[in-house]
């Protein structure tokens, strides 16, 4: 089973709308640890025996979702985000 994008390995990847960015941009690096991050805390979830720390689990997974959606939208991008029905991260 082949893996390949077809589109090459220029060095970059991709993020919403169709904006490429280095793949050694610091935004890339976050949005991964980030994914890392959430996936740890659904292995957590998915192997936690207490119903009431899965659900705090499950909240803290759907925040970091919107953190990454954020991540990885350009700034020039957010306002189209948040027309397409997106959520932005906020200061509470």
């Amino acid at each position: 089973m082949s893996i390949a994008t077809r589109t090459g390995d220029q060095g970059t990847t991709g993020m919403m709308y169709n904006r490429r960015l280095s793949k050694c941009h610091p935004r890339v690096e976050a949005f991964g640890c980030v994914d890392e991050l959430n996936a740890a805390l659904g292995l957590a979830r998915a192997t936690c025996p207490e119903a009431a720390l899965q659900t705090k689990l499950a909240a803290v997974q759907q925040q970091l979702v919107v953190i990454m959606g954020e991540l990885a939208t350009a700034v020039d991008d957010l306002p189209r985000y948040v027309t397409d029905g997106f959520n932005l991260t906020t200061p509470s």
